[in-house]
């Protein structure tokens, strides 16, 4: 009886990466603790809390030290009361593929949509995207009558699935939700991986006699796995070998093993063994009766013995006969090695009685290759076998399904995990590009997905080889979506978040002016803008920033703050330079008559630039010798003119002008005159100025 274990049974890559995770937590030393079950399986539980990691059940119990989320994922109140305990190191191994679904329910609720989940409402996944949906999501639950679910649909409902939920429940559900609601957006959230580990064992359960389903009880994808394999074939679920009777095996000639994604190794290892000890032991009970019937027919019939070893040695041949040509199965994985290789095919010896064909259709030639080009006597080679054709001998078998099959497969777990991927542009068409990922396998990447910026014309990119993520996978459909915008914009957070650790308050580096705003400008200082305010543009006053700057141009600016929660820098242009001041204090003197700007006239006198960044005021009593009833009567902005250094406090940034004391102005009248507006009346003290004091009044 052969015992198959089929493919992706056991940890998914969400699982493994959040056991991985706490363990290299637990190999610091520190105190570890889980926000509930880290997985659903009581045996990995165990192991956990054998390394010294407690599961604690609400995020107030926890004592300190360092938390991990669990693969299911939390709320966003209880991440932000997490990250918030100053006493707490949090570990976030929620599965890249939950997160992205709780991105999805998060920007699904802040547009204003109806939410409905396909899922079962008690699960910790549903209860988290609940959280992220902040109440705005309903829960439609699998093999329970949700009939009131179509009374409140609506234009702006959203269907989606929890990740571990069976596809093709949730695909008749979607078909019936969109007969009542044409407009209803179906967002295929179940994990790939669980579509490929249910298809995996629904293929294996279809060729054997009896199907063994390893994993806990109270974990859902097993249970999906369980329902999977018992519509097509006799199945059990267990959670440990010692589940496993002798008498399931009756009349079994083959047998299936899979496991759910939070399953371990071991334990299906145990599995295994516990089934082949079982046939071994049932294989050795069938050889001692046989030995026995054999003895008492010799015992009866002396004369026989011949004849009956002549039978049994037949039978052996037979046996053994059966039994390589068992050796393989449609869907094996074979290594080989070349034999021979002509125009139309190549034979493979891959240990079978007769070497494999593989026929010329079956290879990826690349180029204008021939079969002869690309294989040679010797080679090593991995094939699939196709086909068995028992009566001949034959085995069929292809090396281009075996590369296509592990290319989806890479493609697949780079959507789970969200890692890169690269491929070449192959073809540019209205809508966006092809990419040749290799294998015979062909991604389309939508235009508004090729780069962070606009682009009017995609043909620059064709033959260049990209790096992306994958964004979305249907195998019927031969249906991949990719995104290099995504993978752009991943990197660039990543280059602004060493920027945001690496600058500190205070160091003096090099910018790019990107924007000019009236209240400021910003400046890329790496792959982040910082903000310089309108104040700090200059040491001198600036009506607009682009008086005095231009996009594009490369500055140094000073950083003044650094908020890394909210991505926030503060800078300042005229703080990267010289203080002016610390340039008028070796240049300028009270005493000193200079030339200068005024920049402003007010009511009380007028600033005067005597040096970039460097004013003084000449108040308006130190215009002229005369009364002066305001100070444009003298001076207008924009005017240059010699002023008299008063006094010089360059501590306190404060010089006192007089433009009096520089130019004396005459005292006539009719000079006077002239510098005031047409019609203006004239005072005793236009006329005679400071003639007359208050002591010669009073002699």
């Amino acid at each position: 009886m052969p015992v198959f274990l089929a493919d992706h049974a056991g940890y998914c890559n969400g699982v493994r990466n959040a056991i991985d995770m706490t363990l290299a937590q637990v190999g610091t030393g520190k105190r570890v603790s889980t926000l509930g079950p880290l997985v659903h399986n009581e045996d990995v539980q165990q192991y956990l809390e054998s390394q010294n990691v407690s599961v604690v059940k609400t995020p107030q119990a926890l004592p300190g030290g360092t938390v991990v989320i669990r693969t299911h994922g939390v709320t966003p109140d209880v991440l932000k009361y997490l990250q918030e305990r100053e006493d707490l190191e949090v570990i976030d191994a929620t599965c890249p593929y939950v997160r992205r679904v709780q991105k999805i329910v998060r920007n699904a609720s802040q547009k204003g949509h109806d939410i409905i989940i396909y899922g079962d409402y008690q699960h910790p996944e549903v209860q988290a995207l609940l959280g992220w949906a902040k109440g705005g999501a309903r829960v439609v639950e699998p093999d329970k009558d949700n009939e009131e679910i179509f009374l409140l649909l609506s234009p702006k409902t959203v269907l989606l699935s929890q990740t571990t939920q069976r596809e093709k429940y949730f695909l008749e559900l979607a078909e019936k939700l969109k007969e009542q609601c044409p407009d209803l957006k179906i967002i295929r959230t179940i994990c790939g991986a669980t579509a490929l580990r249910q298809e995996a064992s629904a293929t294996l359960a279809a060729l054997v006699d009896l199907m063994i389903v390893v994993g806990d009880k109270n974990s859902s994808n097993t249970r999906k796995l369980t329902q999977v394999c018992q519509e097509i074939t006799t199945t059990y679920q267990v959670t440990a070998a010692e589940d496993i009777s002798r008498d399931w095996l009756t009349g079994v000639e083959n047998l299936g093993i899979t496991a759910g994604a939070s399953t371990p190794h071991w334990k299906i290892k145990e599995v295994k063994e516990k089934m082949e000890e079982m046939e071994k032991m049932e294989q050795e009970q069938l050889e001692e009766d046989e030995k026995n019937s054999t003895q008492e027919e010799v015992t009866a019939s002396p004369q026989d013995e011949p004849t009956s070893q002549s039978d049994e040695i037949s039978q052996e041949e037979v046996m053994s006969v059966q039994d390589e040509v068992k050796e393989y199965r449609p869907g094996d994985i074979v290594t080989g090695t070349v034999v021979m290789v002509d125009d139309e095919q190549a034979l493979i010896d891959i240990g079978y009685k007769t070497e494999a064909f593989l026929p010329r259709g079956e290879v990826f030639l690349g180029g204008d290759n021939s079969l002869k080009e690309q294989l040679s006597a010797g080679d090593p080679i991995d094939v699939l076998v196709l086909k068995i054709v028992e009566q001949d001998d034959k085995i069929i078998v292809s090396s281009k399904r075996l590369q296509r099959e592990r290319r989806w497969k890479e493609l697949e777990e780079a959507m789970e995990a969200s890692t890169n991927m690269q491929g070449f542009v192959k073809n540019v068409v209205p809508r966006g590009i092809i990419i040749d990922l290799g294998s015979g396998v062909e991604g389309f990447m939508p235009g508004s997905l090729v780069d962070v910026r606009y682009i009017p014309d995609f043909e620059q990119f064709r033959g260049e080889n990209f790096t992306f993520k994958v964004l979305e996978l249907n195998r019927e459909r031969d249906k991949v979506i990719l995104s290099r915008k995504q993978y752009l914009e991943d990197e660039l957070e990543v280059k602004k978040q060493e920027t945001i650790e690496k600058i500190k308050e205070g160091d003096v580096i090099n910018g790019v002016i990107k924007r000019l705003t009236d209240f400021g400008a910003f400046v890329d200082v790496g792959n982040i803008d910082g903000l310089v305010h309108i104040s700090e543009v200059s040491w001198q006053r600036v009506g607009h920033p682009r008086d005095v700057l231009k996009v594009g141009e490369e500055i140094p600016v000073k950083v003044l703050e650094v908020i890394p929660e909210r991505e926030r820098i503060s800078l300042s242009i005229r703080q990267a330079q010289p203080d002016p001041w610390s340039v008028a204090e070796q240049e300028l003197a009270a005493g000193d008559i200079v030339k200068g700007r005024v920049t402003r006239v007010v009511n009380f006198g007028a600033f005067v630039e005597l040096l970039p960044g460097v004013e003084g005021l000449v108040h308006i009593s130190q215009m002229a010798d005369f009364h002066v009833k305001h100070p444009s009567e003298i001076v207008q902005e924009g005017e240059e003119i010699e002023v008299k250094i008063i006094d010089a406090n360059m501590n306190n940034k404060r010089i006192s002008l007089s433009i009096k004391d520089a130019r004396p102005a005459p005292r006539d009248f009719s000079v006077q005159s002239t510098q005031k507006e047409e019609n203006q009346g004239v005072t005793l003290g236009d006329v005679f100025g400071d003639l007359f004091n208050d002591k010669e009044m009073k002699e």
